[in-house]
């Protein structure tokens, strides 16, 4: 994440109230910048503005400094939880759906250190103590979030649909610094993300059998097949590939700066030695786990944005290439979801960031042209909802229950194309 993005957001971010709270914020912003792991005490002492050893009067460990950062964070989750059952309780189900949206999104935004310590799992070296402050314990939005899906077109909690979009409606919120870096304003990509959801984005969208028989959703099926079969399952007789398998995983785990080499070499079950006879080093074993990624992932993407005339079909093209690469490519997408930024030290990772900001370059000249041509709906413009889309694209439906695939790129054609509450959707 870039520095500029903590800039942007200032006037949301909590004003420090004396020295202790002076080095909590200062540490969650290095947490949200640098992660956990590459953060050390120095850097704390440093960013505050204290001496190394007059930190340790205020927080005995960076582990301590952490904890207080989650406890805030799960405090103003509680907060913000009971002035919503008192502020949304009588709105309408669609105001009530984007108000939640636009609140818990200003608050991950406000606790970007806490989204991304919450994101992977802590150092084994962690006590219980950090684990449990990574859980999230908000029953009251929990209800809030139920309640609030289930009234929008009645279709009840049994409903896969109503499941999957309160899914999207709890990550898209208490994730919101994760999914949507360097954003200016998180209640206005809240409200972008409550429009794709609830109305969609094209004008008149085709039938279900149009779309299956599209040139778009064809080209990505075919680039699709090109994709490496289960590529997170290694090869019992190939210990290089044994060893990139282990270290997709540590590093999808507990990121790439918390992970040794040492880690990656117990995982793959070789010696140290020989490791290092297989692969060059722990940046070269993430630049092929990366570099891969993207270039399946690009091939396919171009595919469903540059076949056919941009509109409905191209978007359903690019939601089934994402639904297939979240599943196939689950460790990879784990990692990079909080790990890559534009002013990344590490070159898989900047390179990385800028093949995303290109995507998302063709995606809104996509969204321009059919929006000229009337396809698409213009309640935005193409550069503020192209990532937006990304995003809801990008979610692990897998984790809301036994979600196929199948389901999963239905409930985005009822939501992000037609809207969930279109009518016969």
């Amino acid at each position: 994440m870039s520095s500029q993005r903590a800039t942007a957001r200032g006037a949301s971010a909590p004003m420090p109230s004396s020295r202790t709270d002076e080095v909590r914020l200062a540490a969650a912003a290095l947490f949200e910048r640098r992660g956990y792991a590459a953060t050390t005490m120095t850097h704390i002492a440093d960013a505050s503005g204290v001496l190394p050893g007059s930190l340790y009067h205020h927080f005995g460990s960076k582990e301590e400094i952490a904890v207080e950062i989650l406890k805030r964070f799960d405090q103003d989750l509680g907060s913000v939880s009971a002035q919503l059952a008192t502020s949304a309780a009588d709105l309408a189900p669609e105001d009530r759906f984007r108000h939640l949206m636009r609140e818990v999104a200003s608050l991950s935004f406000r606790h970007g250190g806490a989204v991304h310590l919450r994101y992977f799992e802590p150092p084994t070296v962690a006590t219980e103590r950090l684990r449990e402050a990574q859980q999230v314990h908000a029953p009251g939005l929990e209800r809030m979030w139920k309640t609030t899906v289930d009234d929008i077109t009645g279709d009840g909690t049994g409903s896969e649909n109503a499941r999957l979009l309160r899914f999207a409606l709890k990550n898209l919120t208490l994730d919101a610094a994760a999914y949507f870096q360097g954003h200016p304003d998180p209640a206005a990509v809240a409200d972008d993300v409550s429009e794709l959801l609830l109305h969609g984005i094209v004008a008149d969208c085709p039938s279900d059998d149009e779309l299956d028989r599209s040139e778009a959703l064809k080209a990505v099926e075919d680039a699709l097949s090109t994709w490496p079969s289960r590529p997170e399952k290694s090869v019992d007789g190939d210990v290089r590939t044994r060893i990139i398998a282990a270290a997709r995983t540590e590093f999808a785990r507990h990121g790439y700066a918390a992970t040794t080499i040492r880690d990656i070499a117990e995982r793959a079950g070789v010696r140290m030695a020989t490791l290092y006879r297989r692969v060059e080093s722990k940046e070269a074993i993430l630049a092929e786990v990366v570099d891969a990624f993207s270039t399946s992932l690009d091939k396919a993407f171009r595919a469903a944005l540059t076949t056919g005339e941009p509109g409905a079909a191209s978007l359903d093209a690019l939601a089934k290439m994402f639904v297939n690469a979240r599943r196939r490519f689950r460790e990879e997408s784990d990692i990079l979801q909080i790990e890559h930024a534009p002013d990344s030290d590490l070159a898989p990772l900047s390179r990385y960031a800028r093949q995303t900001q290109d995507r998302l370059r063709l995606l809104e000249s996509v969204l321009q042209r059919g929006m000229a041509k009337g396809t698409l709906r213009s309640f935005a413009a193409p550069q503020a909802i192209a990532d937006p889309i990304r995003c809801v694209f990008w979610l692990a439906y897998q984790d809301s229950g036994r979600t196929s695939e199948a389901r999963t790129h239905a409930f985005l054609r009822r939501t992000m194309l037609r809207g969930y509450m279109t009518p016969n959707s």
